[in-house]
């Protein structure tokens, strides 16, 4: 290709070659520069500026994304800590609870077991009383032959009465 340019002669301008040639080609290219100008820049800006919205937009949702995401996980470690202090108040109302019943229960086996001191001490004292009435009837009754046997007769009423309370009163004394 350089032989071709070397072998044309040079003109007064600086294009080798018919100079008519450059200028048809310039207005083609103006013409088509033109028309790409008009009609396919204004397309293809458009398009571009549509992608760089859309880009723009997808940026923005994923920023409104993130920082939902990062809203939720504060709310769910705000959520974790108020776990923590409702697990620790639930385990301390359970061991005040725990202390509660463990003190009410205790008291109630005392007042239980004095319940059943005084019931117990109540029966031995039926017990007594009534093994004391038994001891006094059949000491009457041992009383009354010994006095029938010494004196040798029925004794009234009012007399067997009298020697039976001399006799318990010198047994009750001597024991």
């Amino acid at each position: 290709m350089v032989h071709l340019l070397a072998a044309e002669a040079p003109n007064e301008f600086f294009f080798p070659g018919d100079i008519n040639e450059f200028y048809w080609g310039l207005a083609a290219f103006s013409i088509v520069f033109g028309v790409l100008a008009w009609k396919v820049f204004p397309i293809a800006g458009k398009g571009l500026r549509d992608k760089a919205d859309r880009i723009e937009a997808e940026l923005a949702a994923a920023d409104e994304a993130r920082n939902a995401a990062d809203a939720e996980a504060q709310a769910l470690l705000a959520k974790l800590g108020d776990a923590d202090a409702d697990a620790a108040a639930v385990i301390s109302e359970a061991r005040s609870t725990a202390a509660k019943l463990e003190a009410d229960a205790a008291d109630k086996a005392r007042a239980d077991a004095e319940a059943l001191k005084a019931r117990v001490a109540a029966e031995i004292e039926i017990a007594r009383g009534q093994a004391t009435a038994d001891l006094r009837s059949e000491m009457s009754k041992q009383a009354l032959a010994v006095a029938e046997a010494v004196v040798g007769a029925n004794l009234d009423d009012a007399t067997q009465a009298g020697l039976i309370e001399q006799y318990i009163s010198r047994v009750g004394v001597s024991s």
